[in-house]
C-alpha cells in the first residue's frame, strides 16, 4: 500500500491506484465522502493539479490487522516547504475497502504560495453534518472512552495513551510534562517548524478557549510496536453553532514517553464547512504555530 500511494501521488500512477480499488470502495477527504471509480480517480489527479510534481521526503506506517495508517510528507518540486498527508486505510494488503484521508491544506497553500481563498474554493462542498450522530454530550451511554478501551487485548502502551488522551479529553494540561520529554518532536497543523511539548500546551488552549461544550471523541486506535495512530474528532459549539474537527494523530514512543507526534487536520476544509468559525483564522494560526 505504501509503494502504491507514493507512486500514485508523486508520479500519477493511476493504473496501480485503480487496481487497488474495489467497486464498493469509498474515499473520505475534505469533509466529503466519494464513491465510484471516476470520483476516486479524481483524488490523486486533483492533488497533482494543486501540488504538481513532488516526492516523498518522509513516510511512516502504523499497521494492525486490516488497518494501515500511512503518513507521507511531500516535498514539491522547486519549493522548499513540506506538506503532510495522512491516510487511514481499511484494506487486506491488496485492495482498499475505504480511506479516510487528511491533507494539511494550509501547508499546501503556504508551500505553493497559492492564495488561501483559491485553495478553499477548489475544495468539494462538504457533506451535511448529521445532528443526531453529533451530540454525544446529550446522549451519554456510560463512561467516556479511553484509547485502552479500543485496543484489543493487553498492550504496553495502554497507560501512556490513556494519559495522553486526558490532555484532550479532560483538558488535563498538567499531564503534558509527564507524557512528553523536553526532546519530543511535535508537528502541528499548518506549521512547518518542529514544536516542543510547551507548544502542545498552547495548541490545546488555542482550540478549547474558542469553544464551549467541548467534547473530544475517539473513533479508532491502531498499535504497532511502540507506535500508535489515533483517529478522533473535536466537537463543540462556537458562536452558537456546532462544529466538528476531524484529526489523525500519529505517536512514536519509547513505551514510557511520546518521542514524536504528528497531528494532521484539514484547516481550509474546516473553514469552508464552518465559514462562521474564527478558530483557524489564517493570520492567527500562522502567528501561533510558526512564531
Amino acid at each position: 500500500m505504501l509503494d502504491m500511494l507514493i507512486k500514485t501521488f508523486t508520479q500519477g500512477d493511476v493504473a496501480s491506484f485503480k487496481t487497488s480499488l474495489l467497486h464498493s470502495s469509498f474515499w473520505s477527504q475534505h469533509n466529503t465522502k466519494m464513491f465510484g471509480e471516476d470520483k476516486l480517480t479524481s483524488v490523486p489527479l486533483t492533488w497533482l493539479t494543486s501540488a504538481g510534481r513532488c516526492q516523498v521526503s518522509q513516510s511512516l506506517v502504523v499497521q494492525q490487522a486490516n488497518i494501515s495508517v500511512i503518513h507521507l510528507k511531500f516535498k514539491i518540486q522547486d519549493y522548499d516547504l513540506p506538506i503532510n498527508y495522512t491516510f487511514w486505510l481499511q484494506n487486506n494488503g491488496v485492495v482498499i475497502k475505504s480511506v479516510h484521508a487528511i491533507i494539511d491544506t494550509l501547508q499546501l497553500a503556504i508551500a505553493k504560495n497559492i492564495p488561501v481563498d483559491e485553495i478553499t474554493l477548489s475544495l468539494p462542498e462538504p457533506d451535511p453534518l448529521v445532528i443526531p450522530d453529533y451530540d454525544q454530550q446529550d446522549n451519554l451511554q456510560g463512561e467516556f472512552a479511553l484509547p485502552s478501551c479500543l485496543i484489543p487485548g493487553p498492550c504496553s502502551l495502554n497507560v501512556l495513551l490513556d494519559s495522553w488522551w486526558t490532555i484532550w479529553g479532560n483538558s488535563q494540561l498538567s499531564t503534558i510534562d509527564n507524557v512528553y520529554t523536553e526532546k519530543s518532536d511535535i508537528s502541528l497543523p499548518g506549521s512547518f517548524q518542529q514544536k516542543k511539548r510547551g507548544d502542545i500546551f498552547e495548541f490545546v488552549l488555542f482550540i478549547k478557549s474558542k469553544l464551549t461544550r467541548v467534547f473530544c471523541q475517539l473513533e479508532d486506535v491502531v498499535i504497532e510496536g511502540n507506535n500508535a495512530a489515533v483517529k478522533w474528532f473535536i466537537d463543540g459549539d462556537e458562536r452558537g453553532q456546532k462544529i466538528r474537527l476531524p484529526l489523525i494523530t500519529i505517536l512514536k514512543t519509547d513505551a514510557e514517553h511520546i518521542t514524536s507526534e504528528i497531528i494532521t487536520c484539514d484547516i481550509l476544509a474546516f473553514n469552508k464547512r464552518y465559514n462562521h468559525s474564527k478558530i483557524f483564522e489564517v493570520s492567527t494560526v500562522s502567528e501561533l504555530f510558526d512564531k
